[in-house]
């Protein structure tokens, strides 16, 4: 079995890990990993071309993606790029002026759904008829349109922080669109015609990913929990703590990527970066003024199946990749 690891790079210069967030990525960086013989490949480097990004201060990564027959849909922070499975070969490439600190990309009925997180919006994009079909506003107390200009070019600003609810993941299941929210730390549900219908309230964290595997939604949240949720009432089933494994009490880093396999539980952490804007990272407690417990690596760690024990960890700054998004099975 193979895992594709989408992430960032950023510079070899020794000043690069102060920059702002938002211009610290050179390049994004796709892997791949075979769980059998234990070798991790480079399959992608890439660089978003001039006219779909700011010109200056401005950063490159992946982010998070999906896989839907035999093809890898992928963020940029102001792209969505489709890739042909196992060629990765770049067959699309869609980018709209309201893209933004694009976080995920999910395929669905002909239908992609897009997490705009600079704009706390989601959309769905029809891939046939090429446009946006339906709006979907992750801070409904204001609407979109009223907090921003509709006739700017978003590609072009560098970032739009703070932001008020800073989705993260987009799922769809049974015709509803399901939305982590990192300040609001829930799940927000809607109608497939944007309607906001209920949320599921996470309270251990601040959620990043989220997917449906089996019985559950599963949800990472950044400060090291896995969180299952039934997905036929949305009562939360089981929370798991990572931080159990770590004994010296340093921060696990950034929790961000998840991929379930029948005996194995793949996550991934970023390791710890500076932010202009503290409260981002407000959840590491007393361990945010201390660089030593700040230092773990950007890594993959391999639990077994009840997350009981460590079986094995993949160190990705060996191969030069600075942050990660995604972790999908293919």
């Amino acid at each position: 079995m193979k895992l594709i690891i989408t992430g960032g790079r950023q510079s070899d210069s020794n000043l690069s890990y102060f920059n702002k967030e938002w211009n610290n990525g050179i390049e994004g960086v796709i892997f791949e990993y075979d769980t059998i013989d234990k070798k991790i490949e480079e399959k992608i480097t890439y660089k978003t071309p001039e006219k779909y990004r700011p010109k200056k201060n401005y950063s490159i990564s992946f982010k998070s993606g999906s896989i839907h027959d035999n093809h890898l849909y992928v963020t940029t922070l102001t792209e969505v790029l489709i890739y042909t499975l196992p060629e990765y070969k770049l067959i699309e490439r869609i980018s709209l002026n309201i893209f933004n600190d694009l976080h995920h990309v999910v395929f669905y009925e002909r239908n992609l759904f897009i997490v705009i997180t600079g704009l706390d919006l989601v959309i769905k994009y029809s891939l046939d008829e090429k446009k946006i079909k339906t709006f979907y506003n992750c801070y409904p107390e204001i609407k979109t349109w009223e907090k921003f200009d509709r006739d700017l070019d978003f590609r072009k600003i560098n970032t739009t922080k703070p932001h008020l609810s800073h989705p993260n993941h987009v799922s769809v299941f049974q015709n509803k669109v399901f939305v982590t929210r990192y300040k609001q730390k829930d799940v927000l549900i809607f109608s497939m015609n944007g309607k906001v219908l209920d949320k599921i309230d996470l309270n251990k964290g601040i959620p990043h990913d989220g997917a449906i595997f089996n019985d559950n939604f599963i949800y990472t949240t950044v400060n090291g929990n896995i969180i299952k949720v039934n997905k036929k009432d949305f009562l939360i089933r089981e929370i798991i703590d990572l931080n159990i494994h770590e004994n010296d009490r340093r921060s696990l880093g950034w929790c961000r990527g998840y991929e379930k396999t029948d005996y194995d539980n793949y996550v991934g952490f970023s390791r710890i970066r500076p932010t202009k804007f503290v409260e981002n990272i407000k959840w590491l407690g007393n361990k945010i003024t201390d660089k030593v417990k700040l230092k773990m690596p950007t890594r993959i760690v391999c639990y077994n199946k009840d997350f009981s024990k460590i079986n094995e960890t993949i160190n990705l700054e060996d191969y030069k990749m600075n942050w990660i998004f995604s972790i999908l099975k293919y």
